[in-house]
C-alpha cells in the first residue's frame, strides 16, 4: 500500500513538473510606482513659521498632496512678515516643491506693502539660490510704472532684476 501511494506521488510529481517547464515565466511588475498616488493628502492646511520675533510666516492651502519625491499644493496664499511695517503676500492656483525648487503655476500673483505687485501664470523660486524667476509673459507694477515683459530673473539676496522684452509706462509727477 505505502508503495503504491509512492508511486502515485512520484507520478503527480513528475507531470506537474512537465506542465510547469512548459509554462511561460510570470512577469511582476511594481505598479505603485506607475499610478504615482499620493502618501499623505492634506485638506485645508495652514503652516506657521514661528521665530523669536514671532510669527514670520503664514502659508495657507485648501489641499496638499505628498508624493515620494515631490509635494503639490492647491490654491496657496503665503504672506511673510519681513520687517514691522513690510509684508509680501504670495498667491498662486497650484505649487509644486520638488527638493529646494518650488515652482508656481496659475494666475501667480505678488504683493507687498510698497505697493509693488507682480502678475504672471508661470514662476519659480529656488529656496536655496534665493532667485525668483519666470520665462511667460509678466506684468510689474508699482506707484510709478506698470512693466510688462516676456521673462524674468530676480535675485532676492542682491536685489537686482534682469527682464527681457520689457514695455513700460512710466508717469512722472509734474514739478
Amino acid at each position: 500500500m505505502a508503495v503504491k501511494f509512492l508511486y502515485y506521488f512520484i507520478f503527480a510529481f513528475v507531470s506537474i513538473m512537465v506542465f510547469l517547464l512548459y509554462q511561460k515565466p510570470y512577469v511582476v511588475t511594481n505598479i505603485s510606482n506607475a499610478t504615482n498616488k499620493p502618501n499623505i493628502e492634506m485638506i485645508g492646511v495652514t503652516n506657521y513659521s514661528i521665530t523669536k520675533e514671532g510669527i514670520s510666516h503664514i502659508v495657507t492651502a485648501t489641499k496638499v498632496l505628498r508624493f515620494a519625491s515631490y509635494d503639490e499644493f492647491y490654491d496657496i496664499n503665503a504672506i511673510r512678515k519681513k520687517d514691522d511695517y513690510f509684508l509680501d503676500n504670495l498667491r498662486a492656483d497650484k505649487g509644486k516643491l520638488i527638493k529646494d525648487d518650488l515652482k508656481f503655476f496659475g494666475n501667480v500673483r505678488y504683493e507687498n506693502s510698497d505697493d509693488v505687485n507682480f502678475k504672471t501664470q508661470k514662476a519659480d523660486y529656488n529656496l536655496k539660490t534665493k532667485i525668483f524667476k519666470t520665462d511667460v509673459d509678466f506684468m510689474l507694477e508699482d506707484n510709478r510704472s506698470i512693466t510688462y515683459g516676456s521673462s524674468l530673473v530676480y535675485k532676492t539676496i542682491e536685489g537686482k532684476i534682469y527682464a527681457n522684452n520689457i514695455k513700460s509706462n512710466i508717469e512722472e509727477e509734474e514739478k
